[in-house]
């Protein structure tokens, strides 16, 4: 009888386990794809872009790329792969280039461990810091649809905050 209550609650566990990390998937940001997503897109133009920004959201990373001409190229890297179609539109801001970019695929780790309620939208690398270089950002919403912008360096020490208004990215 003990050893079947210890499987009882050994597979107990393990369900447990697997529901959390289930849950916890759910709510990922896919960090890691970036450098995929910035290879292709480099393929594709035949060179080393500059970007104007780069943003990693649970499902698919975006990169709006500089034409050179002060036109941000819109690319989706999706499910290991780039969309077939793309956009172009008018650039505001900086570039900068994904060359030699280093942060941790955990960035937004402990921004989410400080707001565990809150529900991870966005990891973005943008070309407008006010002290040059790139901006880091971990973008969040409440359950009631605020958003708030949360500044990290790139290890995802947290730097600021900004509260941004809307419910887009």
């Amino acid at each position: 009888m003990l050893k079947s209550k210890n499987l009882l609650c050994s597979a107990a566990a393990v369900l447990l386990f697997t529901v959390a990390s289930c849950g916890s998937n759910k709510e990922a940001l896919l960090v890691s794809d970036i450098d995929n997503a910035v290879a292709a897109v480099s393929k594709v133009l035949g060179k080393t872009p500059e970007f104007y920004e780069i943003n990693a959201t649970p499902t698919l990373v975006n990169l709006f790329a500089s034409d050179g001409h002060g036109n941000a190229i819109n690319f989706v890297f999706e499910k290991g792969k780039l969309a077939q179609e793309t956009s172009v539109a008018p650039a505001d801001g900086e570039s900068f280039s994904a060359q030699g970019m280093v942060f941790s695929s955990n960035v937004f780790h402990r921004v989410h461990k400080e707001l565990p309620d809150s529900i991870l939208r966005a990891f973005s690398i943008i070309g407008d810091n006010p002290n040059g270089g790139v901006q880091y950002r971990v973008v969040l919403q409440s359950d009631r649809g605020g958003q708030l912008a949360v500044f990290v360096d790139p290890t995802g020490k947290i730097l600021g905050t900004d509260v941004m208004s809307g419910l887009g990215t």
